[in-house]
């Protein structure tokens, strides 16, 4: 535990407010001064987007105010646009550029999307839970939806719009040679019989080419979808859920060091950045090799509160380290509210009954869980 001494004064500073970033500031803000940076003013329960796309007054419980469940955090709206030795450049909402260092710094900054449909890029609470109604609408309109991508997000929406509403056409294009890649082939191919037995026509090993436009206007209505295997598919709405890319081009101009090939940042077994005594990272942007899953970064929350305090106390105590999941297929894939597959560790494995999926996410898509963890 912290001493009072060692937190007094002391200033941590977390960027991104995501899974990961939330927790961490809950957990420390008993502890020391805590000031989260973030673009939004709002925590959003990720899991449950998908059943905020056909539900939107879901939204109203996924969707909780930084002001309501974080009340002892400094909370700056704003985004980190470089992280300097001094400390990080953020540019907040209205263009206007500030510094903010502190004593400890985490980095929490997840991952960008080629749209706003997975997560937004910034805004308020209020313009979020407008976006989902706005996009229920779209969704009701179109009867030819096309998805690209076969992971955990696309198949959830896919699991949702089935189930909603039956007589739409709708289309998975999946690049890669099956479904959720990340977890089991049993897995993947329960998934697959449950959409299919829904009439969702699933495309593998083929891409979709490149539109910017399309891509990047989450609300563009119609068109033609080609692939790389010479399809043309007509779409009423297209929905894309490729995967995301880390959010770190803040380091690269001070410290492109500590970022691989693929954007991630190089952390050691105790999650502090590379090099770097007073600094940690979590969540989707760090180099583990695992699966860029929720129920991971819980784990790396508990040993980054850990290590951020006995830094800040300056107690000589070894640092708490984190085993990475590596080949873990550990996943929960919803199918809609009545369905779903879930991989467990041994011995219970492939979880296929829908009572039990019900229980496990598919009823509540976690929303309770985190209204619990932030007392909401």
């Amino acid at each position: 535990m912290m001493t009072k001494l060692a937190a007094l004064g002391q200033r941590i500073i977390i960027y991104g407010g995501g899974v990961g970033g939330a927790q961490l500031a809950k957990r420390l803000s008993g502890r020391a001064k805590v000031t989260l940076v973030d673009p939004h003013d709002y925590f959003e329960v990720p899991m449950a987007a998908p059943r905020n796309m056909v539900r939107p007054d879901f939204a109203q419980q996924a969707i909780m105010p930084f002001a309501q469940v974080l009340p002892h955090v400094e909370h700056v709206r704003a985004r980190l646009v470089e992280l300097r030795p001094d400390g990080g450049s953020v540019r907040h909402p209205d263009g206007t550029q500030t510094t903010i260092s502190g004593d400890i710094v985490v980095l929490a900054t997840g991952s960008g999307y080629v749209n706003d449909l997975v997560r937004a890029a910034q805004g308020s609470a209020a313009e979020r839970r407008a976006f989902y109604a706005q996009y229920h609408q779209h969704l009701l309109a179109a009867r030819n939806v096309v998805i690209v991508g076969g992971g955990p997000i696309g198949v959830e929406i896919a699991g949702e719009i089935s189930q909603n509403w039956p007589d739409k056409k709708l289309t998975i294009v999946e690049a890669g040679p099956r479904l959720l890649a990340g977890t089991s082939a049993a897995a993947s191919a329960h998934a697959a019989k449950v959409l299919g037995a829904r009439g969702v026509t699933i495309i593998t090993g083929e891409r979709v080419e490149p539109d910017p436009l399309h891509g990047a206007d989450v609300l563009t209505i119609g068109g033609v979808a080609r692939t790389t295997g010479g399809r043309a598919l007509a779409y009423d709405l297209l929905v894309w859920c490729v995967g995301g890319r880390p959010n770190t081009e803040y380091l690269r101009p001070h410290l492109s060091h500590v970022v691989n090939e693929r954007g991630q940042v190089r952390v050691t077994p105790d999650l502090r950045v590379l090099g770097q005594q007073r600094m940690f990272a979590l969540g989707d942007i760090t180099d583990l090799p695992e699966n860029k899953m929720a129920w991971f970064t819980n784990h790396h929350v508990d040993i980054a509160a850990a290590n951020v305090a006995t830094v800040l106390a300056g107690e000589r105590l070894p640092l708490k380290t984190y085993k990475p999941r590596t080949g873990n297929p550990m996943m929960a894939v919803t199918l809609g509210s009545n369905a779903g597959v879930t991989h467990l560790p041994a011995p219970i494995g492939i979880v296929r009954a829908s009572w039990a999926n019900r229980k496990i996410k598919a009823a509540h898509m976690l929303v309770p869980k985190y209204r619990r963890i932030f007392g909401a």
